[in-house]
Order: structure tokens, then C-alpha cells, then sequence
């Protein structure tokens, strides 16, 4: 089984921890990261605002309710205030104290926030993560108009919800049916294998598929830096069209030819995710990684590169 099913299997039964699934997988905790990165570059998996021993858990999109059960992981005041919306479904900032504003910025994973246009102005409301926005417009026009017999429903395109650090809400939702999907997409494009040297691996092969040819100026440019330092190209393939590259290569040694796995990426600031996602590439094809960039590393993927053996960053 693929550790990519292995580690939805795990997710589906409730959220995850790093050390949980290194320990499930029988492997280290930076591996287990590095697996999970992926995952979250791919959307396959998101993670939690609300911490576990500083740690955030990685769910399945769409199954953020089981987050409910980690809420003892909270402080005093982010469990009241997560019981009180719980209970209100939506709740307006202006009658909201100070204290509780505050606290309904906290708990990210169950407070949505709303700006709501209504009669030349503005307000913001926070809605119970589960309720939809069709419910949450009704709710937030009976509180805008409390003497009128019938609510007054906000018109869908009033309500904005503002962005988060994980997908929209709607988009979460589609996330896991979609997820085989994407990841099909973005599947390599191959020269004919026919052509490969007899020392290629099947291992190495099977990973990349003939589809398009790779070209741009990124291309170009990946393509000297190779040719500058007498790398040959064993095979190359396009997981996005002009600005990302997974190759297949070998460099000269003095003990012999050696094979890489080589990920090109034309990107303004290279993440941690983005590193972590290499290695694992690297690791399912038990080669060691180059990965090549024409942008600035972040502070945390120079760390997780200090933490990571088997693996050689070259800004180009």
C-alpha cells in the first residue's frame, strides 16, 4: 500500500499527529513530516489552527468536526467561546465583549468569519464552522432586523468570508473526492523510455509518463545549468506547465556514473513544503534529490534542508 493510503486510512479515523504517523509507519519523525507536507501541497490533508502539545493535526479536508474531540487541547476561555457558538450558530461582533472578539479569532477551525454588507455598512459576524452560508444569511438578517416578522436574508455575494490559511470552505469539502484526480493531473510527461540506457531501474521508470514537451524559459535555463556542470539528462517530465520539472539524471564521480532524482521549480519563494515534498519523491525512487530553483529559500525550508540527509539545493 502506498504511504499516501496508508496515512488516509489513519486520517479518516480522526486527525493526526506527526509522531502518530512516524510511529504507525515505522519511521522517523522527519520522514512522517515530510510525508505530510506532500500531502498538504497535493490537498490531500490540511492542518488545524488549534495546537496538541504544539503541534498542529492534519485532517482530511471536509472532516473537521472530528477537531471537536481535541478541544480539551484548548485554553479556559477558547472552550467557552466554542461552546457559546456552538450553541448560537452565529454570533455578531458588535454585541460581541472584547474578550470573546478576541477568543473567536482564536479558534479558527470552528469560527468562520463574515463581512456582512447591509444598508451602506459594515459588520462582521462569525458563523459556527458546520452551518451553511444559506442558514447563516437567515440567522444574520433576523439579528440585523429583530422586529420584523420574516428575516431578512443577505444576498449570498454580501456575505465574504475572509481568507484562512487552509481552502475555502467549499473547497474542502470537494478536496478528498477530487484529490486522486489532481494528482493525476499533475502526473509527468516522459520522452519515449526506449530510449533510456539499460542502467535506468524499473523503479525509476515507472513514475513518469509521456504526455507533452517541457519548454519555457525556466526549461532553458535548467537545461545550461545541466550542461554546465556535465549532468546528462536521463529523462525529464512537465508537472507544471513551464515552471516545475521532475528529472532523471546522472553525474560523473570517481567511482562511477551516479543517478539522481531531480526536481525543477521556478518559484519567487521555495517553502518548507516544497522541500519536503523532494525528499519524498527521492525516497520513493531510493535516490538521492537535487533540487533546483531560480527563487529564495524560506527560513524554514533552510531548516528543514539542515535536517534533511540525501538532499543538495542549487539556486539557480
Amino acid at each position: 500500500m502506498d504511504y499516501r493510503d496508508k496515512i488516509l486510512a489513519l486520517a479518516k479515523l480522526g486527525p493526526l499527529l506527526p509522531s502518530g504517523v512516524a510511529k504507525s509507519l515505522e519511521t522517523n519523525s522527519i520522514m512522517a513530516g515530510a510525508m505530510l507536507s506532500e500531502m498538504i501541497d497535493k490537498g490531500m490533508l490540511r492542518t488545524s489552527a488549534l495546537r496538541v502539545g504544539g503541534s498542529p493535526l492534519y485532517l482530511i479536508p471536509g472532516n473537521e468536526a472530528q477537531l471537536l474531540n481535541f478541544t480539551g487541547s484548548l485554553n479556559e476561555k477558547d472552550r467557552r467561546t466554542v461552546t457559546l457558538l456552538e450553541q448560537e450558530k452565529v454570533i455578531r461582533a458588535l454585541e460581541a465583549d472584547p474578550l470573546t472578539r478576541v477568543s473567536l479569532s482564536n479558534i479558527k477551525d470552528f469560527a468562520t468569519p463574515l463581512t456582512v454588507e447591509y444598508e451602506g455598512r459594515q459588520e462582521v459576524f462569525w458563523k459556527w464552522f458546520a452551518l451553511s452560508d444559506k442558514d447563516a444569511s437567515v440567522l444574520i438578517g433576523s439579528k440585523l432586523n429583530p422586529n420584523k416578522e420574516e428575516t431578512v436574508e443577505v444576498p449570498k455575494e454580501e456575505v465574504k468570508e475572509e481568507k484562512k490559511e487552509f481552502l475555502p470552505r467549499s473547497e474542502e469539502l470537494k478536496s478528498e473526492v477530487v484529490a486522486e484526480k489532481k494528482i493525476e493531473a499533475k502526473q509527468e510527461t516522459l520522452v519515449n523510455e526506449s530510449s533510456l540506457p539499460s542502467s535506468v531501474p524499473p523503479s525509476v521508470r515507472s513514475p513518469f509518463k509521456k504526455e507533452a514537451k517541457p519548454d519555457g524559459d525556466f526549461w532553458e535555463k535548467v537545461n545550461r545549468f545541466l550542461a554546465e556542470n556535465k549532468i546528462t539528462l536521463l529523462q525529464h517530465s512537465v508537472v507544471k506547465k513551464k515552471t516545475e520539472f521532475d528529472l532523471l539524471v546522472e553525474l560523473p564521480s570517481p567511482v562511477g556514473s551516479l543517478q539522481y532524482y531531480c526536481k525543477a521549480r521556478s518559484k519567487k519563494k521555495v517553502a518548507d513544503g516544497d522541500i519536503s515534498s523532494a525528499y519524498v519523491q527521492g525516497q520513493l525512487r531510493k535516490l538521492p534529490v537535487i533540487f533546483l530553483t531560480d527563487g529564495e529559500l524560506s527560513k524554514q525550508a533552510k531548516d528543514v534542508i539542515s535536517q534533511l540527509k540525501g538532499i543538495t539545493v542549487k539556486q539557480m
